[in-house]
């Protein structure tokens, strides 16, 4: 059964202590707004916290910077002693209260994707897999594993699911510290009991830390949490035991209805008006002096001599030493922690230089996202739509141009299908990379904040995972208008599909760059048609005779280049286009046949066919690393 099912973890992944949170006078402003003041707490191993209020009094804010993911204004944040670093935050684990996934994989391969990214190399890929199905069985998720994750669009997992799908990818690491932002927010009565439970049993078996946010639990999800903390516009209004807040506001003179929820209770109190809200925030500040009030929250120890906060801190890491101590006779045991340093910054929120390292090597990461990208991206790449799109399209264009011969009169139709293919393929990929972008961005933005990989090797393996996909439709494409034409040479052929392929792939890299630099989808697609449209109008064949002081906009168009790379490969290699009676080219006069460097002069053909080739390769260069560039020092997750 689920709830007798305890981790057992693999021995090379020991030794790790269990982490004990203590946030004391912490303050937060954000866009020169108070959001906290002086909010104050403390969470051992095995308890839950619930941090409480109305909407907008710093939750999440809090979440946060307990996370270290921004700056505190004031106060100290300390795990074990010692203050948020990039070593420490590798111990905590942040689950957001959005669900934020790739919605075509299912359950299954998005926790063992995660399984491969975020687990270290230490580990075999049988210990990765075996550890994914024992989280699946303790979050109950055994039944929808093969579930597609869905969107709006797409069915999938329920709401509960969901939940325990975006829990589940972060108790992979087995995180010492949990941090869950409204974990039950759009649930059901019984899938937030039931979620609940299952982290209360979780927490209390691994002796985790675990601190949750919620707005309006029931009374049975109320009781199950350990400590209770309720903000007030930002302050603390009551910290302590759960089952002890009852009291609190009896004791204040605001006494719970009999047969009530004491958190709808409690919520409208701090809800209330100014003056109830005023007479809260005083009885608990009053309560701080009481003899039962956490004395690891108490500002003297910070205000006296050096020597009595060493032996206080001594005492506190034996008691530490002693749980992790119990922990490994107990059987249950967390990742292994290499660096066991008690040195502590000097602030909280700095970073220890140095002391960061990747879960798995940049080979892993490139191997597991290349797939994990080709596994995502398939079903939208190659969707039957696209499909029936393109078989259509090839039977249509070879319907359309059936058959052409190789006279001048069909010279002006010959390049009209070339044109076509070009700038179709164009937009196809540009706008197609385009339209992926807003939803995974917020995935890879998700996964870049919990460090999971390199960005270097997820943009890297995005190219590499999406070329076949890429590449499949306009080769499809190819396969059935080309012949239909009448061109029979397979060296032609081959030639023109890799001009062709070449032009889509730089297209795709002008939809990366303009997606990673515009995070509104409607100025990407505005920016991307001016340009698409451009590259049009100047690719060679709507227009010849461009005026002098335009002429420079040419050289911008990637069309004009693969354009002009299939004539030359066409009318070269191909059969000669024969001149007709009227011919409007002058060497017709001495020959029967036109030569193909007046087809290319008629077109405003310039260059030969390797310098084509080399721009449009310098295209393909210049926007993947313009992409990355946005990404890794404009787009950077905040």
């Amino acid at each position: 059964m689920v709830e007798s099912t305890s981790i057992h973890f693999p021995s090379i992944l020991q030794q790790q202590r269990p982490l004990e949170l203590v946030f004391r006078g912490v303050s937060v402003t954000l866009d020169k707004k108070k959001i906290l003041h002086d909010v104050s707490g403390v969470v051992r191993p095995g308890e839950v916290l619930a941090v409480m209020g109305p909407s907008g009094c710093g939750k999440t804010t809090l979440l946060n910077a307990l996370s270290g993911r921004i700056k505190i204004d004031s106060g100290s944040i300390r795990l074990n002693r010692e203050n948020i670093c990039k070593r420490l935050r590798k111990k905590i684990c942040y689950v957001l209260q959005q669900d934020i996934f790739f919605p075509d994989l299912t359950l299954r391969q998005t926790l063992v994707y995660t399984a491969l990214l975020r687990l270290p190399d230490s580990l075999s890929y049988a210990d990765k897999i075996q550890h994914v199905d024992h989280i699946i069985d303790v979050l109950d998720l055994r039944r929808c594993q093969d579930t597609i994750i869905g969107d709006v669009l797409k069915r999938g997992l329920s709401g509960g699911e969901k939940k325990r799908a975006n829990i589940a990818c972060e108790l992979l690491t087995n995180p010492s510290l949990m941090l869950l932002d409204e974990p039950t927010s759009g649930l059901d009565s019984y899938s937030a009991y039931s979620l609940m439970s299952k982290l209360k049993k979780y927490a209390e078996k691994e002796r985790k830390t675990v601190v949750v946010t919620v707005h309006q639990p029931s009374s049975q999800i109320f009781y199950m949490f350990d400590k209770l903390l309720l903000l007030c516009n930002g302050q603390t209004a009551y910290f302590g035991d759960v089952k002890k807040v009852v009291d609190f506001f009896n004791d204040i003179g605001l006494p719970v209805t009999p047969h009530y929820n004491p958190a709808d209770f409690i919520l409208e109190q701090v809800k209330g008006s100014e003056e109830i809200k005023e007479k809260i925030l005083a009885a608990s500040k009053d309560a701080r002096k009481l003899p039962d009030y956490p004395e690891e929250l108490i500002s003297d120890c910070v205000s006296a001599t050096v020597n009595l906060c060493d032996k206080y801190i001594h005492n506190f890491d034996d008691r530490c030493h002693t749980n992790a101590k119990d922990e490994d006779d107990s059987g249950r045991s967390s990742w292994s922690d290499d660096t066991q340093s008690h040195a502590s910054s000097t602030v909280s929120g700095t970073e220890d230089d140095g002391s960061w390292q990747w879960p798995t090597c940049f080979w892993t990461q490139f191997k597991v996202l290349s797939q994990r990208n080709f596994q995502e991206a398939r079903p939208r790449m190659l969707s039957k739509l696209n499909w029936v799109q393109t078989v259509g399209l090839g039977l249509l264009a070879g319907l359309l141009w059936f058959q052409l011969e190789r006279k001048e009169e069909s010279l002006h139709d010959i390049q009209g299908w070339m044109f076509f293919s070009t700038t179709y393929w164009m937009l196809f990929a540009l706008f197609g990379a385009l339209a992926s972008f807003p939803s995974e961005r917020e995935v890879i933005n998700k996964e870049r904040l919990s460090g999971a990989y390199r960005l270097s090797a997820y943009y890297l393996a995005k190219m590499v995972g999406e070329l076949p996909l890429t590449i499949t439709l306009p080769t499809v494409y190819l396969l059935i208008s080309y012949p239909m034409l009448g061109f029979h040479s397979p060296v032609v052929f081959l030639t023109l599909l890799g001009f062709l392929l070449l032009n889509t792939v730089v297209a795709q890299s002008v939809g990366f760059f303009v997606g990673a630099s515009c995070m509104d989808l409607e100025v990407s697609i505005t920016i991307s048609a001016l340009y698409t449209l451009a590259t049009q109008l100047f690719g060679g064949y709507l227009a010849t005779n461009i005026p002098s002081w335009l002429k420079w906009m040419q050289y911008l168009s990637m069309v004009h280049y693969a354009y002009q790379n299939m004539q030359i490969v066409e009318f070269s290699d191909g059969s000669p286009i024969q001149c007709s009676t009227t011919s409007k080219f002058t060497a017709c006069k001495t020959n029967s046949h036109i030569p193909v460097q007046d087809i290319l002069e008629a077109q405003g053909a310039t260059l030969p066919l390797w310098a084509n080739t080399l721009i449009l390769l310098l295209f393909l260069l210049v926007f993947r690393v313009l992409g990355y560039v946005v990404l890794r020092y404009f787009r950077r997750p905040k």
